[in-house]
């Protein structure tokens, strides 16, 4: 995938979406991620794209998604239930999903592997708010 900055990279298949969709939010540029592999996190390092107009872009981002990540989980309990039948308890992982920040590394979100198709749901969520003028 070639981002803005004309640099090209690598995406794992499983988060090739959401790879998109973030780097298709003017001010946003991903730098790294990794689907993961359960027991092992996803995550994908974002930071502001250079556009000095748009650097709040980042912020407002993980400010959306944190605010619709409950809404997404709700839409996506099935796959939580489904593990529930099947095993008799909720999956350990059902609810894991965090934001860290480094100065000068930008941001990382990270999720089980299990709560992905939550996530891409806020982000996308997250992009339509931004869009608005969010």
């Amino acid at each position: 995938m070639k981002l803005r900055s004309g640099q090209s990279v690598e995406i794992d298949t499983g988060i090739v979406d959401l790879i998109k969709l973030m780097n298709s939010i003017p001010g946003i540029e991903t730098k790294g991620s990794c689907q993961g592999e359960d027991p092992n996190y996803g995550y994908v390092q974002f930071m502001p794209d250079g556009d000095g107009e748009r650097a709040h872009a980042s912020i407002y981002f993980m400010y959306h998604m944190i605010r619709n990540m409950h809404a997404a989980w709700v839409k996506h309990k099935h796959a939580m239930w489904e593990h529930e039948t099947s095993t008799g308890s909720e999956h350990v992982d059902a609810y894991r999903f965090k934001f860290t920040t480094e100065l000068g590394n930008g941001y990382v979100l990270k999720w089980s592997t299990y709560a992905y198709p939550a996530v891409l749901a806020a982000a996308r969520s997250a992009a339509g708010d931004l869009s608005q003028g969010g």
